[in-house]
């Protein structure tokens, strides 16, 4: 038993090392790509700016960009505040939805446990095990 525990070892540090070799390697690779993106943006932002300025003067022609990338931020960032707000009310709406739920399945079963014990024992457990089905299913997904 010894042997093959030091083989599962072997294994596990060999696959942990290639993992972290891996994201490693990705992440360079993206911090290159980042820094040549972000290179062409300032390249076309420059480019945009000497177009401009054959028409333009050259400070004019920089204020012009610069005025249409300041609107450009402060429009992402009203569509990242409706956004929030709508997220907010999303969850609070299926807060509630789930109280409700819970309060509804509350009242059902003290009326049931009163009048038929067993019942109520044969409904709490078949409505474990629903819920806890219902949530199993959806740890994948996100929910929009």
């Amino acid at each position: 038993m010894g042997t093959l525990g030091a083989v599962l070892s072997a294994l596990l540090a060999a696959d942990l090392s290639a993992t972290v070799a891996r994201y490693r390697r990705n992440a360079i690779l993206w911090a290159i790509i980042a820094v040549l993106l972000g290179s062409t943006y300032v390249f076309v932002l420059v480019a945009i700016a000497l177009a401009l300025a054959e028409h333009y003067s050259p400070v004019i022609a920089a204020a012009m960009v610069a005025a249409v990338l300041f609107l450009s931020a402060l429009i992402l960032i009203l569509v990242l505040v409706v956004l929030h707000a709508r997220d907010r009310r999303l969850a609070e709406e299926r807060r509630r939805r789930a109280l409700l739920q819970a309060n509804v399945g509350l009242i059902a079963a003290t009326s049931v446990a009163r009048s038929q014990p067993l019942l109520a024992l044969a409904a709490a457990i078949a409505v474990g095990t629903l819920l806890g089905l219902r949530t199993g299913r959806r740890r994948g997904k996100p929910e929009r």
